[in-house]
């Protein structure tokens, strides 16, 4: 990633020009949540990618970020796809070093993980589970488990400062209950942070967040 001289709190507009050689997008973002919708194929992924591609390089042609304070020359993101852990080994190498508020972190983390009587352990250094008094490893979460604790640390390796996280599809293996706390658990973790994610889960739109909700079609510059 490029390095940041004179970082963003946040993200207040996009501009793609053209958006698969025939679409215009024009989006202005929210400081908080932003929540993009349509049908499979209109170009949630796309615009996602285009923009965290943009922040990263500062030259992919045809894409305008504006940031907040407009003079700003970057903002750290980071980008999680729904149903992949690949990062969780960097995270938790990560984690030991991080500064943020970790007992909020234990807390929800023991909330989540309450449905299967897992508790995390209480270790700067690594991340254990314990579950009918057996210590338990992340390689032995499942999936699911596994997809939510790389979200959670993702966050809170974050350090509680302003920055953007994409989320495509978060929804993807993760419990029904959990997709209606993700938002909330994100904004408890690290309140600076400025999310932007594509879902096809009403469970995650329709826990406090349908303003918060743009369709494709309502960015896309006509004519």
């Amino acid at each position: 990633m490029k390095e940041i001289l004179h970082p963003a709190q946040c993200i207040s507009r996009v501009d793609i020009n053209p958006l698969w050689g025939k679409k215009h997008i024009v989006w202005d973002l929210r400081r908080d949540v932003n929540i993009l919708s349509g049908v499979n194929g209109i170009g949630k992924s796309t615009i996602m990618r285009k923009m965290a591609e943009h922040l990263e390089h500062a030259d992919v042609p045809g894409v305008t970020i504006t940031f907040d304070p407009s003079d700003a020359d970057g903002i750290p993101f980071d980008v999680l796809h729904g149903g992949e852990t690949q990062g969780l080994g960097r995270l938790l190498s990560r984690y030991a070093y991080c500064k943020a508020d970790r007992q909020t972190f234990y807390r929800v983390a023991d909330e989540l993980f309450a449905v299967t009587e897992k508790t995390i352990v209480r270790t700067p250094e690594e991340i254990l589970f314990r579950q009918d008094g057996e210590v338990l490893t992340t390689d032995q979460l499942s999936s699911g488990e596994r997809q939510m604790l790389a979200i959670l640390l993702t966050v809170l390796v974050q350090d509680g400062m302003p920055c953007v996280l994409f989320m495509d599809e978060p929804e993807i293996s993760l419990h029904f209950e959990w997709q209606e706390r993700l938002i909330s658990i994100v904004r408890e973790l690290n309140p600076n942070v400025q999310i932007i994610l594509s879902t096809h889960s009403p469970a995650i739109i329709m826990s406090g967040w349908m303003d918060a909700v743009t369709e494709v079609t309502d960015i896309t510059v006509k004519g």
